[in-house]
């Protein structure tokens, strides 16, 4: 006969002791972080998990919660731990075939809501979509389709279901392609976006070991960081619509070269939209 399954507030304290130590290390709250776990993994909010201490809690989802803070005690990310992601107010499954989604990347769509509100019927290319977190959100705000493209087809596989958790699969195609190389050269979007890797190798021994458990594929990029800018911004134009979009998220100091770029590649109206830290991090151009 299997035991009592343990209360929510058991499981809760039990979380917390298990991360205290290593996070007392790093100097990171482990009762914060014991009740995201556990409120994402049992699907409540956080003040559901403080009101109902005394509940029981599944057996799986027990199960669930012990595995979460081992791989957090392993170095992981939280997101790939609960495999719960937010961005934009919308929930996104990642695990460690996509990028995680931060809060940098939705400048870039609150920049594409603000050019194309009110508009019907747009057409829009996700360059490197990863989760599917900036085509779901162009979805949920905008009238709009998108073709979401990707190298990785486990990438690919993640983005599908989360263009259905969100209830918009109908209004986002995938294709596994290399930059533009599976695009029908007979299609034009009214934008092209892309949060492409821009970090340069010289500066994995500056990251977080955390940030390093994601796909290196989706963060690392040749030529000091600029390669995919470069690669994007030469070939978009032939894709793009007659005063069609180029939106790029950009790393930190690089605005000015990714603006340099654009101007060189002959796109107009250049101009920067900064993030909650006061940093360029959207680029976005009109197709001259």
């Amino acid at each position: 006969m299997s035991g009592r399954l343990k209360t929510i507030g058991e499981v809760l304290n039990e979380a917390a002791l298990m991360l205290r130590d290593y996070c007392e290390k790093k100097e990171e709250d482990y009762k914060k972080i014991a009740l995201m776990m556990v409120s994402q993994i049992l699907g409540i909010d956080k003040a559901e998990v403080i009101l109902n201490k005394g509940l029981p809690v599944r057996q799986d989802k027990y199960e669930k919660i012990v595995n979460a803070i081992s791989r957090y005690l392993q170095g992981y990310p939280l997101q790939y731990c609960t495999n719960k992601a937010f961005f934009m107010g919308f929930e996104f499954y990642v695990d460690e075939n996509v990028l995680i989604p931060r809060f940098d990347t939705e400048v870039l769509v609150e920049v594409a809501i603000e050019i194309f509100k009110g508009r019907k019927n747009l057409y829009f290319l996700d360059i490197g979509t990863g989760s599917g977190c900036i085509a779901v959100a162009l979805c949920k705000f905008l009238d709009c389709k998108v073709l979401a493209v990707d190298i990785s087809e486990r990438a690919l596989e993640v983005a599908r279901k989360n263009a259905k958790l969100n209830g918009v699969e109908n209004k986002i195609s995938f294709i596994r392609s290399n930059l533009f190389e599976n695009i029908p050269q007979n299609l034009k979007f009214d934008a092209i976006l892309s949060n492409p890797p821009y970090i340069s190798k010289d500066e994995i021994f500056e990251l977080d070991q955390r940030v390093l458990k994601e796909p290196h594929i989706a963060l690392f990029s040749k030529e000091d960081g600029f390669w995919f800018f470069k690669e994007i911004a030469n070939k978009a134009k032939l894709y793009l619509k007659d005063s069609g979009y180029i939106i790029f998220e950009v790393g930190f100091s690089q605005a000015k070269e990714v603006k340099r770029i654009l101007e060189q590649k002959g796109y107009k109206n250049i101009k920067s939209r900064k993030d909650l830290n006061n940093i360029e991090r959207c680029i976005f151009a009109i197709n001259g």
